[in-house]
């Protein structure tokens, strides 16, 4: 229970700090691509010599500069996922269209798809080309899956509460009647 109420919390923040959250992922995965790089690093020093590969050591001194500038330059990395984020959400819009559109004369509904797809273009085109627009965006969807799952954990606990009472009394009334 407490673990959605919390997650409930977090959800109202990430609705109401849009930049601060896509800064703090952009961070978060800045610091994940170094770590992989240096592991990688340390992963090759530690092998015997046999087994090191110079393209793999080769790889994880790119993979750790990568993750360094990342975190050096977060406005740039901030931008970029905002792009790769409206570019999926620009592919996801477009199959959307071309879904609806080919099933409109067999179902009403496929006309929603159409909609759909077409509003999801049109967002993910207004990500791409504004920052803040994409960290709305990014929060927004965020927000929701967090928001869902609080709330979907408040109703486990609830009903957890309903079924543990039940079983309660039912082991009652067997013992009672033994």
């Amino acid at each position: 229970m407490l673990q959605g109420i919390l997650l409930i919390i977090l959800s109202v923040y990430i609705f109401q700090n849009p930049v601060a959250v896509l800064t703090g992922i952009s961070f978060w995965f800045g610091l994940v691509v170094l770590a992989t790089g240096l592991l990688g690093i340390i992963g090759w020093l530690a092998a015997d010599k046999p087994e090191r590969e110079g393209m793999s050591l080769f790889w994880s001194v790119l993979t750790a500069a990568f993750g360094l500038v990342m975190l050096l330059h977060l406005l740039v990395t901030m931008k970029t996922l905002t792009v790769i984020f409206g570019l999926w959400m620009l592919v996801t819009g477009l199959l959307l269209v071309q879904s609806g559109w080919s099933l409109r004369s067999k179902n009403s509904f496929a006309w929603i798809m159409v909609m759909a797809g077409v509003l999801s273009a049109v967002a993910a085109v207004m990500m791409v080309f504004n920052i803040g627009t994409g960290a709305v965006g990014i929060s927004t969807l965020l927000g929701l899956q967090i928001l869902l799952t609080g709330l979907a954990l408040v109703l486990l606990a609830f009903a957890k509460k309903v079924v543990a009472g039940r079983v309660k009394d039912k082991i009652e009334s067997l013992r009672s009647g033994i």
